[in-house]
C-alpha cells in the first residue's frame, strides 16, 4: 500500500505543478495581451497627436519639423492622386461629405448617408485624366512641370501625335473606305468624293 501512497502522492505533486505551470503560462499569456492592447492605444494616442500637430501646424511649421511636414504633404498629394486613379478606373466618385469613394450609379453614400448629387450627363461620360507620376520617385507633377519638385527628375513630355488629315477616300453616306480610284461606293452606290 506505501507504493500507492508515493505515487498516488507524486502524481498529486506533478499536477499540482503542472497545474500551476499552466496558471502561470495563463497568467504571462494575459500580461502579453494586455501589453499589446496598451502598446497599440499608445500608438493610436502619437497618432492622433501627430496628426493634430501637422494639421494645426501645417503652414508655418517649426524649422526642425519642415522637412517632415514637406514629406508628409507629397505622400498625401500622392495618395490622393493614386485615389484619384483608382476612382476613375472603378468609375467610382468621392463623397462630398466624407471624402469616401463611392459607387458611380450611388444615390447616397454607403459610410455617412450622405445624399449624393448626380453629375452632369457630359461630366458622366469624361473620365478625368490621371495626375502624371514621377517616374523615379513617385511624386505626383503637375501637368506644365518640367521637372520633378520632389527629386528633380526632368519629366518627359509625351509628344502628341498630329491629327490625322481627313481621309478622301470615305463614302460621304455610308462611311465605307472606298479604294483609290474609285467612282462610287460599292456599299451604298453615292458617288464618291472629289469625283466631278
Amino acid at each position: 500500500m506505501a507504493f500507492f501512497d508515493k505515487l498516488a502522492a507524486s502524481v498529486s505533486k506533478t499536477a499540482k505543478e503542472v497545474s500551476e505551470g499552466a496558471r502561470t503560462l495563463a497568467d504571462k499569456n494575459r500580461i502579453r495581451k494586455d501589453i499589446d492592447a496598451i502598446e497599440n492605444e499608445l500608438t493610436s494616442r502619437f497618432r492622433e497627436i501627430g496628426e493634430k500637430c501637422f494639421n494645426e501646424g501645417a503652414d508655418s511649421p517649426a524649422p526642425e519639423y519642415e522637412e517632415l511636414f514637406k514629406a508628409v504633404k507629397e505622400l498625401k498629394a500622392a495618395l490622393e492622386a493614386k485615389q484619384r486613379e483608382l476612382e476613375a478606373l472603378n468609375g467610382a466618385g468621392l463623397c462630398p461629405n466624407c471624402g469616401k469613394p463611392v459607387a458611380k450609379d450611388a444615390k447616397f453614400c454607403a459610410s455617412c448617408g450622405t445624399t449624393i448629387p448626380e453629375a452632369p450627363a457630359a461630366a458622366q461620360t469624361t473620365a478625368p485624366q490621371p495626375t502624371p507620376i514621377c517616374r523615379n520617385c513617385g511624386a505626383p507633377i503637375s501637368q506644365e512641370a518640367a521637372f520633378c519638385a520632389v527629386c528633380g527628375t526632368k519629366v518627359e513630355k509625351k509628344e502628341e501625335a498630329p491629327a490625322e488629315a481627313p481621309k478622301k477616300n470615305v463614302c460621304p453616306n455610308c462611311g465605307e473606305i472606298l479604294p483609290d480610284g474609285a467612282l462610287f461606293c460599292a456599299v451604298c452606290g453615292t458617288k464618291a468624293p472629289d469625283v466631278d
